[in-house]
């Protein structure tokens, strides 16, 4: 007897053990890829899990309830969809479900949701309606399946039926799986694309919100911008309205100056008819100045001339005297009365002087006056009331002179005390106690400017010196060259024109300049205390302005040297009670005097030999002293008693210069 097959159970029990087992451990293997997933990964997941657990159970109460094709119908027909799909890929989780598009649909979508198991009974789904085409075309060709319904006591050959139906499960199931697989794969393909396409869609909606953000804030500006713009626009409206009305004013204005235009015109006309005439006017004028220019030129030319004789027949060498007035102090001495008693002022030429016999007693020095009474006359006598204006009136006509091309030179002599630096400097800065020489400063500079207008141009030069014990120094030198020894030498051997040797010359432009150089001078002047006064001058102290010009016009040329010197005190040895250093410098002074007034009697005597050498004095004035020269000597009086002796004696010597003539003076014209 034959061998009866084991039954179908037992034949299937392990191929079920295994499938179970299969699924148990693909359920594994998802759940544990898709731990990490999002949410809706893993309840897809898991619908799939449900599925197969559904179609691997070993129960044969579900086999029997679900057809052996009915799995199938959850599948989606991918035979003509998989044709052209990419190779499948292992890691699921880069999978998008955006990509599957029409072509594929969710597998969730088909199974049961989590947590249920499908029964036939709550789906109704029947048999037909699960099998697909393809199974049904299966099942034509399957002899199998095909054939009618076995006996029951044919146990054989339904045990073989169902190993037959049972092997065409398990290879439907392979394709299932392959096709699952797949589809797998198509899934995490798509959701990879999804993912990606998620990235790029976040990333443009931060672009896009970096956009807005920027468009929202240039939107902001834009609206500040119009709002500003809008009350720009409102601003210049105004103004139009302004510049409207302005046009307005202006175009009735413009009418009213038209009119005035037309006016000015006609007026203009007759102006200019005017001005042709005053031009033939001007013309026949302008001839007429050049007439006169000439005329004036001429003219200038005899004044100078004329002034010269003017001063020649006044002298050559002339000579002033000048009494000073009683000092506060001495005022104050003598009771209260500024009387001088002994000087009598007779008119402006002349004075007379009385003589007494001394009495201590009294400050005047006269006790009883008699009959011994001086007379003097001389070119001028100026009174205690004189001022220094008036006194440089009487001069000034000299100051002229030099710049018409004549050497002048002005010196003041008297004893100490007399008034001789108060005549010559005066008070600088005050305009009424000015002396001759910053009078002749001021002068030189006017006379130069008016006499620019008629073609003259000056040159000046300043040196200032002092004669010192026979000494000669040079009172501008620079520190340093004290040592520097002048000397007087003839600058030509053909005349007797002298010059003084490393003597400092400074060039000047204003009057400033020379009242600065005056001020360093006198600094360095020689000065100290006697009988006579506190601040006596102990030297001759000499300012010479070397004057140069030329006239553009006429062409005519000239070179003449200002002199102006403040002679130290004339006092004898007895009367100045010098001692020592003091004595030695009044028996200079007194030499250097003394040998003045030997020169003045030689020329006054016409004598072939004039001693000039015979003091640096004389030598240093010989231009002046010597005939080519216009000469003024001021004779300084004290009007003190006790100087009596003193005043005869200047007043002798003042004569004694008066009564000389040296000849006319020649201008100097410049080679």
């Amino acid at each position: 007897m034959s061998r009866i097959p084991a039954p179908p159970s037992r034949l299937l029990a392990p191929s079920n053990n295994s499938g179970q087992g299969n699924a148990l451990a693909k359920r594994k293997v998802l759940t544990d890829r898709d731990t990490n997933s999002s949410p809706a990964k893993r309840s897809r997941n898991e619908s799939f899990t449900d599925a197969d657990a559904i179609f691997d159970s070993p129960s044969r109460s579900t086999r029997s309830q679900i057809p052996i094709t009915g799995r199938a119908s959850f599948m989606p027909n991918t035979k003509t969809k998989t044709e052209n799909l990419p190779p499948a890929k292992t890691h699921r989780a880069s999978l998008a479900p955006k990509s599957m598009g029409p072509k594929t649909s969710s597998k969730s979508s088909l199974m049961p949701k989590t947590g249920t198991r499908p029964t036939i009974g709550a789906r109704h789904i029947s048999k037909s309606s699960l099998v697909p085409k393809s199974e049904t075309k299966a099942a034509a060709e399957n002899p199998v399946i095909g054939k009618p319904k076995r006996a029951a006591w044919d146990v054989k050959g339904r045990l073989l039926d169902m190993e037959a139906a049972f092997n065409v499960v398990l290879k439907e199931k392979d394709t299932n799986k392959s096709k699952i697989d797949i589809l797998e794969h198509q899934l995490m393909h798509s959701e990879e694309e999804s993912a990606k396409q998620v990235g790029n869609l976040q990333k443009d909606l931060r672009d896009s919100k970096i956009t807005i953000e920027n468009l929202e804030f240039k939107n902001s500006i834009l609206e500040r911008r119009i709002k500003s713009l809008t009350s720009e626009l409102s601003a210049r409206d105004d103004e139009v309205l302004g510049f409207k009305t302005t046009i307005s004013q202006m175009t009735t204005s413009n009418a009213g100056t038209e009119a005035l235009l037309s006016s000015t015109k006609h007026i203009l006309d007759e102006r200019t008819c005017r001005v042709k005439e005053l031009d033939e006017t001007v013309s026949k004028l302008d001839n007429k100045i050049e007439d006169l220019t000439r005329k004036l030129v001429d003219g200038e030319t005899m004044r100078r001339k004329l002034h010269n004789q003017v001063q020649e027949l006044k002298g050559n060498i002339r000579v002033f005297c000048r009494l000073r007035p009683l000092l506060s102090d001495e005022v104050k001495e003598n009771g209260g009365d500024d009387t001088i008693q002994h000087v009598n002022i007779l008119d402006e030429k002349s004075l007379e002087v009385s003589k007494g016999d001394l009495n201590s007693s009294s400050m005047s020095g006269l006790k009883n006056r008699g009959t011994d009474r001086f007379d003097f006359s001389y070119d001028y006598v100026f009174g205690p009331n004189d001022g220094q204006g008036c006194v440089f009136n009487e001069i000034q006509q000299l100051v002229q002179s030099a710049l018409d091309g004549y050497n002048v030179c002005v010196f003041a002599y008297g004893q100490t005390g007399s008034g001789k630096t108060y005549t010559m400097e005066g008070k600088h800065g005050d305009a009424t106690h000015e002396g001759v020489i910053p009078r002749t400063v001021k002068e030189i500079f006017s006379a130069m400017n008016i006499a620019k207008e008629k073609g003259w141009t000056y040159n000046v030069a300043v040196n200032i010196m002092e004669i010192y014990n026979e000494t000669i120094r040079d009172l501008l030198a620079a520190k340093g060259s004290a040592n520097l020894t002048h000397e007087i030498k003839r600058v030509d051997k053909n005349t007797d024109e002298v010059m003084v040797t490393n003597l400092k010359h400074t060039e000047v432009e204003t009057e400033d300049h020379v009242h600065h150089l005056l001020k360093q001078a006198k600094q360095q002047r020689a000065v100290a205390a006697t009988n006579m006064n506190e601040h006596s001058s102990r030297s001759h102290c000499v300012f010479q302005l070397k004057i140069t010009g030329k006239n553009s016009k006429t062409t005519e040329s000239c070179e003449a040297t200002l002199s102006l010197v403040d002679l130290a005190g004339s006092e004898r040895i007895k009367e100045s009670g010098a001692e020592g250093q003091r004595l030695t410098e009044t028996l200079n002074i007194n030499k250097s005097l003394s040998n003045l007034g030997n020169v003045m009697l030689a020329l006054g005597q016409k004598s072939s030999h004039v001693p000039y050498r015979n003091s640096k004095l004389t030598h240093l004035l010989i231009n002046s002293l010597g005939g080519n020269s216009k000469t003024l000597m001021f004779v300084n009086l004290s009007p003190l008693d006790a100087c009596l002796n003193e005043t005869l004696n200047s007043l002798r010597f003042a004569t004694k210069v008066n009564q000389c003539h040296i000849g006319k003076a020649t201008k100097q014209i410049k080679k």
